[in-house]
């Protein structure tokens, strides 16, 4: 998946080397992952009709991560779902966008004198202080409408992140020095040079909010499993990063899994609108690689045996009566 180049520049790179080994089982995650199927056998049943028979199904999905393209065309469609929600609601739209980034200053384990972090140490550093910074803003914005995105810097793979609002009326001076001064100072992340950047936009319409779209997906770039071949190193070790924060600090993580893509709930509601669906008996869920004869068994209901008897009895063993491939959106 990583390309051999890439994995040889890390290990040769004196200031990334230390993060080798971990990339290297990022990179066979991504392989092993790459094979993997996801399986469902159930019943469905018809709620307009509760004397209909039932009909079985079987579903087979790809297995779904963060480094996939599924969710990538996900993402893509959420946002814009949200734009064509905006467009169809003209009176909900925002008077103004900010854009919010939020970087931190810090020395690298090229200088440990200088209390020089590593790039997962960091990481978890700066979770903790954008959760923090994320609550303070929401609040003196007076907005429950954001989107929160994490990026790689280009020229060392340490996070920062990019937050965009939605708001009803343009904030103060005053406001803004506070929020800054918060994250500087009170946090300890920011400076002079390195600190919170500001970019307000008044849009005549949200046509004219072309960073909403542009902006997230030229930063999603850097996480998309689609733009994987024009991932630099420090791209790579960005989201080895962002798969190893899940783990303990025992084996190499924060404790903590951390989202590259993460809207507000008032926005999610609008993104992910409900889709109504048949009422559904879950028999078995299985996950299937290319490379092994037998799939591995995840879930099995615990009226299992009745249950697969009724879905080999309606027909679910013959493939005329099965629901092929479902892709996941």
């Amino acid at each position: 998946m990583i390309s051999p180049t890439l994995l040889e520049e890390i290990r040769r790179d004196s200031f990334l080397k230390y993060m080798h080994k971990q990339v290297v089982k990022f990179d066979k995650y991504l392989d092993s992952t790459s094979n993997c199927k996801i399986g469902f056998k159930g019943l469905s049943l018809n709620p307009d009709d509760p004397t209909d028979a039932p009909n079985p199904v079987q579903y087979e999905v790809e297995y779904k991560h963060r480094w996939t393209k599924t969710y990538d065309n996900l993402i893509l469609f959420q946002l814009y779902n949200l734009q064509w929600y905006y467009q169809l609601n003209p009176d909900k739209a925002p008077n103004y966008t900010m854009m919010v980034t939020l970087t931190g200053t810090h020395a690298s384990p090229k200088t440990p004198r200088l209390g020089g972090l590593s790039h997962m140490a960091y990481l978890g550093k700066f979770h903790e202080a954008h959760r923090k910074a994320k609550d303070l803003l929401r609040k003196y914005l007076n907005t429950d409408k954001s989107l929160s995105i994490l990026e790689g810097h280009p020229e060392s793979g340490y996070v920062h992140a990019h937050n965009l609002y939605f708001l009803d009326k343009c904030p103060t001076e005053k406001t803004l020095g506070i929020l800054t001064h918060h994250w500087n100072n009170t946090l300890g992340m920011g400076s002079k040079k390195r600190g919170m950047r500001v970019e307000l936009k008044e849009p005549r319409d949200f046509k004219d909010i072309k960073s909403f779209i542009a902006y997230p997906m030229a930063y999603l770039g850097k996480t998309s499993i689609g733009d994987l071949p024009e991932w630099s190193k420090y791209d790579v070790i960005f989201n080895t990063c962002l798969w190893l924060a899940p783990r303990s600090k025992q084996f190499g993580g924060i404790g903590h899994r951390v989202r590259a893509f993460q809207p507000s709930r008032a926005l999610s509601r609008i993104m992910r609108p409900h889709i109504q669906q048949n009422e559904y008996i879950h028999i078995e869920t299985v996950i299937s690689n290319k490379k092994l004869v037998e799939p591995t068994v995840l879930y099995q209901a615990p009226s299992y045996d009745v249950n697969f008897a009724a879905w080999m009895n309606l027909g679910g063993d013959e493939p005329d009566n099965l629901i092929g491939e479902l892709h996941g959106y």
